[in-house]
């Protein structure tokens, strides 16, 4: 895509995140992105194609954050924490809840989601892997049962508002549960937490 589907699709996230995808015309999107209907229909045919590629656009940022963190050279523990960011990040933003909202509307995005969560699962286990081999994770503890404890985590984090909000809200409730959350896989809880 061009620059101009490229703003086409940033404005249209932003609309979607802030006021619902069903509320948002494509009129909105023209106004807001500066752009003409028929600039829109030139790289969108229609509301679902538009719906499709905003989800595909999404995942697909998502999936080159995981990536890429997982083949860069920093430190394991630094991984493990960016890793935790970029999840953190496309709950927060908005744009997971946005996803899932699209899904309902066009079917083809969840395929995108699916490609997703591949490359969530293999970055994960990814650092997973090299925890175990560096003898950062507990070795009495199966990578499987690891990814499914961290996973748990993840998905309640996406899950429960109440949840997040405290987590965001309330530093100290933060602190002890990471500390209760990383003891339970990590050999040295403490220097997890230090970094």
């Amino acid at each position: 895509m061009n620059k101009k589907a490229d703003k086409i699709l940033s404005t249209t996230i932003k609309l979607f995140i802030r006021d619902g995808v069903r509320k948002i015309t494509m009129d909105d999107i023209a106004e807001n992105s500066n752009s003409s209907k028929v600039t829109i229909y030139k790289y969108f045919v229609d509301k679902d194609s538009l719906y499709f590629e905003v989800g595909k656009h999404i995942f697909s940022s998502y999936t080159k954050q995981l990536e890429s963190t997982v083949a860069c050279d920093e430190p394991l523990i630094k991984k493990f924490y960016v890793f935790l960011d970029i999840i953190s990040d496309f709950t927060n933003s908005g744009k997971f809840e946005l996803c899932r909202e699209l899904i309902k509307y066009n079917s083809a995005v969840e395929n995108e989601y699916d490609l997703y969560l591949q490359t969530y699962r293999r970055a994960l286990l990814t650092l997973i892997d090299e925890g175990i081999k560096n003898g950062l994770i507990k070795e009495t503890l199966d990578r499987d049962m690891v990814f499914h404890y961290i996973d748990m985590g993840v998905v309640y984090y996406q899950q429960s508002p109440s949840y997040r909000s405290k987590m965001l809200s309330d530093s100290d409730f933060k602190d002890k549960f990471m500390r209760f959350y990383v003891d339970g896989i990590f050999i040295d809880g403490t220097k997890i937490l230090s970094v």
